[in-house]
């Protein structure tokens, strides 16, 4: 079985849902979705930004955290 992506763990430890996070940054859910998935490979600085104002983390921390490569995150 896969890890959990960051985001969607990220997500959940806060008790926020798709769709509550989408609205807490001003994106799509689609976005959150991609993003969770992996569809989108590496979030443009402005969507982690937003994502990090949602989740109140520091953008740096988790910019390294979504753009990191899926071996480097498992170690």
């Amino acid at each position: 079985m896969q890890p959990m992506p960051v985001l969607a763990r990220l997500r959940g430890a806060r008790g926020l849902s798709q769709r509550k996070l989408a609205q807490l940054a001003d994106l799509t859910m689609e976005t959150v979705s991609d993003i969770e998935r992996g569809a989108t490979r590496k979030p443009y600085p402005s969507t982690i930004r937003k994502l990090a104002a949602a989740l109140e983390m520091d953008f740096d921390e988790l910019a390294t955290l979504l753009t990191e490569e899926p071996d480097e995150a498992a170690s």
